[in-house]
């Protein structure tokens, strides 16, 4: 297992998934030097779309397991580069493959994802979900306050600030009838939109709908050239997230930051110096930073292992907090994520006339198969907060029409022509507009 020695990012850390909406309060708060500042009403029609209710109460956020291994695999993969990825997204897309796939198929798939049952994953989406009503719903009501207040008490506070979105959608190419009513019900957890779609058009209408899901973050998650021959079904999960610093950070001189392979570069630094969670042993020292609307970002220097336990035994002391600002964007377009699912044992899923995805369509409708799942992710961090995105896609093609040994005809003697007209009320079988032989 590779050891981490550079500052490991995890981001999107939701420390309270429990049974009411767990979002510290939104009380008005003075101005910082500068709030992430977006729509409020349209991030409020997005949150509408699914009930702000609580998950399960007994769901616990582990870092440990499927997330640990996911990160520690992409590291293997890449090197020594920068990259971000999101467990979440994956989990959202694997949740859809899973409602459809049924017998050692499933099994697989359930035992690379580490849970016992498909309703463990279920407890999670629909806890995110949760999270994610109570979070724009904490953004609207604050917007509601602020914009309340006279110009002149607006100074002395922070502007709306925050977006968390999850979309989710499930195409199918238009000449294949539509999924079986058990499967859409089994998804309905999702809210996602169900599209049609054309090997001529796929492309573009998949890249439109990642660039619209995450504003533009990830414009293109598909390459022009992308293979979609046999393209049957494709399950995507956009998740956008966007939110300012509870406490406020500031800019500090440029300072040196060493690689991962002992380089020393100039970057900007932003620093705070608060009350924050902070664990440190001979492995790890890790800080909870919280952000606005219930959300926390933990940095970690040194080892990541064992992190849910340090997390817990973290205790609250004043920490000056200095970290660098940065902007990274991650693909994982080669096979990857395929082949870390494979590693896990999930191999049925991936081959053609052995998985079993019956309960998406009809038995008489061709077996589908994953053939690749893409992911792309993006994020921005400065002094007044974090943007991120990560778009996921499981894109699964059917079986290769069969086709006979072709005929051949080759006109390399003397042959006949006929230009005909096709069937007409008149003369059913054609006519004959042009003959002709050619003998030279």
């Amino acid at each position: 297992m590779k050891r981490i020695t550079a500052l490991i990012l995890t981001v999107l850390t939701v420390s309270a998934l429990a049974a009411s909406c767990a979002i510290r309060p939104a009380d008005m708060q003075p101005a910082s030097s500068g709030g992430v500042v977006t729509n409020a009403d349209t991030k409020a029609e997005t949150a509408a779309e699914k009930p702000a209710v609580p998950g399960p109460a007994n769901l616990e956020n582990k870092f440990d397991g499927f997330d640990f291994d996911l990160m520690n695999y992409v590291e293997q993969k890449l090197g020594d580069k920068s990259y971000m990825i999101s467990p979440l997204s994956l989990k959202y897309a694997l949740g859809m493959l899973l409602a459809g796939a049924d017998g050692q198929t499933l099994k697989q798939l359930m035992s690379a994802i580490g849970i016992n049952s498909v309703s463990e994953l279920e407890d999670l989406i629909k806890s995110f979900n949760g999270f994610e009503g109570c979070f724009n719903e904490a953004v609207r009501k604050y917007a509601e306050t602020y914009n309340a207040l006279t110009d002149e008490q607006k100074q002395f506070y922070d502007e709306p600030s925050g977006a968390l979105r999850v979309a989710d959608s499930i195409w199918k190419r238009n000449d294949i009838p539509d999924f079986l009513q058990g499967y859409k019900d089994a998804v309905s957890s999702y809210y996602a939109e169900y599209r049609d779609f054309t090997r001529e058009k796929v492309i573009a209408d998949v890249n439109a709908w990642a660039n619209e899901k995450t504003e533009g973050m990830i414009p293109k998650l598909l390459p022009d050239n992308y293979d979609t021959s046999n393209l049957a079904v494709i399950l995507m999960n956009a998740l956008y997230y966007k939110n300012a610093w509870a406490n406020e950070f500031f800019e500090i001189p440029d300072r040196e930051f060493t690689t991962v392979t002992n380089q020393k570069v100039n970057k900007k630094f932003i620093s705070s110096t608060e009350h924050y969670r902070y664990y440190s042993d001979e492995k790890t020292t890790l800080v909870a930073v919280p952000m606005k609307n219930g959300v926390d970002m933990i940095f970690v220097l040194g080892s990541a292992e064992n992190l849910t336990e340090k997390l817990s035994r973290a205790a609250l002391r004043r920490v000056r907090v200095i970290i660098p600002e940065f902007e990274t964007e991650t693909s994982l377009s080669d096979g990857e994520l395929v082949d870390f699912l494979k590693e896990r044992g999930a191999t049925d899923a991936f081959t053609e006339n052995i998985a079993d995805f019956s309960r998406m369509f009809d038995p008489g409708i061709k077996k589908v198969y994953v053939d690749d799942i893409v992911q792309k992710t993006k994020i921005k961090l400065d002094k007044t907060g974090v943007e991120a995105a990560a778009v996921t896609a499981i894109i699964c093609r059917d079986e290769a029409a069969e086709e006979d040994d072709p005929v051949d005809f080759i006109a390399d003697k003397p042959f006949r022509f006929f230009i005909m007209t096709g069937k007409t009320e008149w003369a059913a079988e054609g006519m004959v507009m042009f003959e002709g032989r050619l003998t030279e």
